[in-house]
């Protein structure tokens, strides 16, 4: 199965969520790996294949960074505007990190931390907050390898894969109804349009 753009799925808690998406040929999955026991992550990680694996260490101190890296080995970390930038050279990882278009000083935030990280995941508190920003979006992201991680209306999804300069989309995971089953509805719709033919 091919994307059309790189796509990192966030807050992934179980194994069915981890299965659909790599499946599905999601290039990331985030896991909040501070919360989640190590053998349950063994456990998911052994089914995955072909997929990378990002520890979201949002408001994780650097040396609980270092701790989690070592114990889970994951392939890529995600920190967000509070990491202290120079500490994260001490971590031989790839990183992203995670922006608030609401909240974080853009455009410093990605100038200061460019030199750090391969990815900027742009996020936001509201699903309004695309509107209006999408030209000073575009702007950055022809500057900054941005992933796209606000609500995108649906049928706006391709066109800001086919026309802008993102770098990929971000989505999240949802909650599982009851252990096993869960609405895969919104994710499906969305990696469904960006299905290569």
């Amino acid at each position: 199965m091919m994307l059309k753009t790189r796509v990192k799925v966030s807050s992934i808690a179980n194994l069915s969520d981890a299965r659909y998406c790599a499946g599905m040929g999601v290039d990331w999955l985030g896991f909040a790996l501070y919360e989640m026991p190590l053998d349950k992550y063994k456990e998911i990680r052994n089914w995955l294949s072909g997929v990378e694996i990002v520890a979201e260490l949002s408001g994780v101190s650097a040396d609980q960074m270092k701790e989690i890296v070592q114990n889970y080995a994951p392939d890529w970390i995600e920190v967000d505007s509070r990491a202290a930038l120079p500490r994260l050279l001490e971590l031989d990882i790839p990183k992203m990190m995670r922006v608030n278009i609401d909240t974080d000083n853009l455009p410093a935030l990605f100038a200061t931390a460019a030199p750090y990280v391969s990815y900027f995941l742009l996020v936001a508190d509201s699903p309004d907050s695309l509107q209006g920003m999408e030209a000073q979006i575009e702007t950055w992201a022809a500057q900054y390898p941005v992933i796209l991680g606000l609500e995108l209306p649906e049928e706006d999804v391709e066109e800001w894969v086919e026309q802008s300069s993102i770098q990929g989309i971000g989505l999240v995971a949802g909650q599982e109804d009851r252990p096993g089953f869960r609405d895969f509805t919104d994710l499906m719709s969305i990696l469904e349009k960006l299905e290569t033919e």
